[in-house]
């Protein structure tokens, strides 16, 4: 649900250039350091009058006037929270949030006691700082934070509503249940822009040389989107998967937006719109954006080796995901070789429905670029399913076969540049499982 949850929410509360930062990126003596921010709560008459001056300011930088005014409101906590719980409603049944939490548990992604729902309106709600949405076309404020910290992030949510005006971000919005990976690749466009003209809004309020924006915000984007470590507590101790899933549309989106903007106009990023990227590797990897590059699709059919379980979920990994359950068991950049060279995937989980509250077998096959790519991602597929059912890795060699504790079994196997992953299969049902799965599902370019 957190990869084809597209909320435009402004992530990160504390965005500001640190003076180390900006004397890093900018040869000529650094700006003094902004004065402390005042921490009483703005009045709503200043907010709105300070959304309308952003409006003016963010349609100039990014060259996009706006076609109609931009309605706006003041929201409470609490009604946000509300508002939040009630997208979460209308586009999310109670199984379909059960059933993606029960899979992301069987992954090892999240722990096997962990509320799923509660875990994300918590990240949410403890980073939230205003939101556009294109379903009222609106901008809400939030109206606990004082005006000096709401700048930037209202200037990222006026570049959503400039979006919307322009290219219909309900487009966008609508989740795309059966692939979170392209769902995951659209936000990233989204919010990436928002992300670079919000940065370019700072930068400008601090009187830096238009000259030195690329740069300047390609060197510390990062920073400002990680710099809420210690106050933001929630998010500090959220699970790696819901981390990095949440942070990679602004800080991933960030990166490929000013991949394409450093040498070209804004005009630019209007085309890619029309266009946009496929997948969280195309994100990762602008270039294989711009030479069109397009996913694998996996073409499957229910697995009568599986008896009585039926199909719950079907979604895509992608790089990003991969990358991140790999990382799991492996140091960051063995994790990060290993996803690369990604070329599609296909994620199937299968439930019992004698017992609806049993994790669910987890089937994913995937191709990869070359031969190559996917000998690197079986040795991590190998390394993985040891740890996830607690047996010591199988010799190189040796098929990465295993029997957990509960009797259920799990499997990595490759031919050629294809890889399966059978996680938590039924007891004996490996072998035949896999010889279905080799027969029956197909690639297609």
């Amino acid at each position: 649900m957190v990869r084809s949850f597209p909320l435009a929410f402004s992530l990160a509360l504390t965005f500001t250039f640190t003076p180390a930062a900006v004397a890093k990126a900018k040869p000529k003596p650094a700006p003094q350091a902004p004065k402390p921010v005042p921490t009483a709560k703005a009045p709503k008459d200043a907010l709105l009058a300070a959304a309308d001056e952003i409006v003016r300011q963010v349609a100039a930088l990014r060259g996009l006037q706006p076609k109609a005014p931009l309605q706006r409101g003041v929201l409470s906590r609490e009604e946000i929270g509300n508002k939040l719980k009630e997208r979460i409603g209308k586009e999310y049944t109670p199984e379909e949030v059960h059933a993606e939490a029960r899979v992301l548990k069987r992954l090892g992604l999240l722990p096997p006691d962990a509320d799923y729902e509660k875990l994300i309106l918590d990240l949410l709600m403890e980073q939230v700082a205003g939101f556009y949405d294109p379903f009222s076309t609106k901008l809400y404020i939030a109206d606990w934070l004082p005006l000096e910290m709401q700048r930037p992030a209202l200037a990222h949510e006026i570049e959503h509503a400039l979006q919307d005006q322009y290219f219909d971000l309900k487009r966008f919005a609508q989740p795309i249940k059966d692939d979170g990976d392209r769902q995951l690749a659209h936000s990233s466009l989204v919010e990436g822009d928002g992300t670079a003209v919000m940065l370019e809004f700072q930068a400008q309020a601090m009187g830096l040389p238009i000259d030195q924006l690329p740069d300047l915000v390609a060197q510390i984007g990062k920073q400002m989107l990680q710099g809420g470590t210690g106050q933001t507590p929630l998010f500090d101790k959220a699970p790696a998967f819901l981390k990095e899933t949440l942070i990679f549309p602004y800080l991933g989106g960030l990166t490929f937006i000013e991949a394409l903007h450093k040498q070209q106009p804004w005009s630019k990023i209007d085309e890619v719109f029309k266009n946009p990227p496929e997948s969280t590797e195309q994100v990762i990897h602008p270039e294989k954006y711009t030479a069109h590059e397009h996913p694998q699709k996996i073409a499957t059919v229910p697995l009568a080796s599986l008896g009585a379980r039926k199909e719950l979920r079907k979604d895509v990994l992608g790089e990003l995901e991969l990358r991140i359950l790999f990382g799991s068991k492996l140091p960051e950049d063995a994790a990060e070789k290993a996803a690369a060279g990604w070329g599609g995937d296909r994620l199937v989980a299968y439930g019992d429905p004698a017992a609806p509250d049993k994790l669910p077998t987890v089937i994913d096959l995937s191709s990869w670029d070359s031969e190559t790519d996917a000998k690197e991602a079986e040795a991590a597929a190998r390394a993985l399913l040891a740890k996830l059912a607690g047996k010591p890795e199988a010799a190189a060699g040796q098929p990465a076969f295993y029997t957990d504790a509960n009797g259920e079994e799990w499997l990595a196997e490759r031919k050629g540049d294809k890889l399966l992953m059978v996680l938590g299969a039924p007891a004996a049902t490996h072998e035949p499982v896999a010889a279905e799965i080799w027969k029956t599902w197909k690639v297609t370019k």
